[in-house]
């Protein structure tokens, strides 16, 4: 139903341009911001934090809780590292846990892959580093590509404000880091596209305002404020081949000492952007 109601605005739109004539020199981009998956089992992991004695209270201020439903950003008063290491071995003995992130290990640049705990992956590796707002760990949950009630694939835990354990109907959420959620609609058509190409780059929507900026004729070096991302020339009518533009992409891994833990995460690159594919626990 919704996907028919948005056809028919997309609809009206078309109609209208091409009653002002501007049906040919008009782009149109039509955009999500997430995927989504349906929500299969649910984590308190407030209450799971309180009851392992590393948090106070719901309300307490040593551990603060950041949720977007399948991914949760904690932040550790004053950055203790005890504490920060206290939480992170208890998370990853949870079977309810999937991939950790925490602070890069000293030594590995600007971008480290490793996180200062064992076996995590470093914050700064996913774009979250921040001296003052940024997360002390970031928790994400283990997903799967089951399908959901209405055979639509991607199964995710999620953030509850019940017990911890198995949900029963067909709500979904996002925010993990599975690629059910973190693929997402990206549809554009208009003078300045290719028609019918399908675009397998890596692109995200950090791209769309160096994009817009392209097709009004603006460099990003002209005297305009420098933007993350970058333009997605090989959708435009006279860029690239899409099936020949450079890219790489990696799969790292990180295991505790003991191999208990092992996490994985696939990252892709097209010159100097860096996008996040998906991370899994590995079993």
């Amino acid at each position: 139903a919704s996907i028919r109601a948005d056809d028919a605005e997309v609809g009206l739109l078309l109609k209208t341009l091409d009653e002002l004539d501007l049906a040919n020199s008009t782009n149109i981009i039509v955009i999500s911001d997430h995927g989504f998956s349906h929500s299969a089992f649910g984590v308190n992991l407030t209450a799971e934090l309180i009851n392992a004695g590393l948090k106070a209270s719901r309300d307490s201020d040593d551990v603060v809780v950041a949720s977007s439903g399948q991914t949760l950003l904690l932040h550790v008063k004053d950055r203790d590292p005890v504490l920060v290491h206290r939480i992170a071995e208890f998370l990853k003995s949870q079977d309810w846990i999937g991939v950790l992130f925490t602070a890069g290990r000293r030594g590995e640049g600007s971008a480290p892959v490793e996180g200062i705990e064992p076996g995590t992956f470093a914050i700064e590796l996913i774009h979250l580093a921040h001296a003052e707002r940024g997360p002390d760990i970031v928790v994400t949950f283990p997903w799967s590509s089951a399908r959901s009630p209405y055979g639509v694939p991607g199964a995710d835990s999620t953030e509850t404000a019940r017990a911890t354990g198995p949900l029963s109907g067909s709500q979904g959420n996002h925010g993990s880091m599975s690629p059910w959620t973190v693929r997402n609609t990206f549809i554009a058509w208009g003078t300045d596209f290719k028609r019918a190409a399908t675009i397998r780059t890596p692109v995200s929507n950090v791209d769309i305002t160096p994009t817009l900026l392209a097709l009004i004729g603006y460099d990003r070096d002209d005297a305009l404020p420098r933007f993350d991302g970058r333009a997605i020339v090989e959708a435009f009518a006279d860029g690239p081949d899409e099936e020949q533009v450079p890219m790489q992409t990696t799969t790292h891994v990180t295991a505790t000492p003991d191999g208990r833990y092992r996490a994985a995460i696939q990252v892709s690159e097209v010159g100097a952007q860096r996008y996040i594919d998906k991370s899994w626990r590995m079993k």
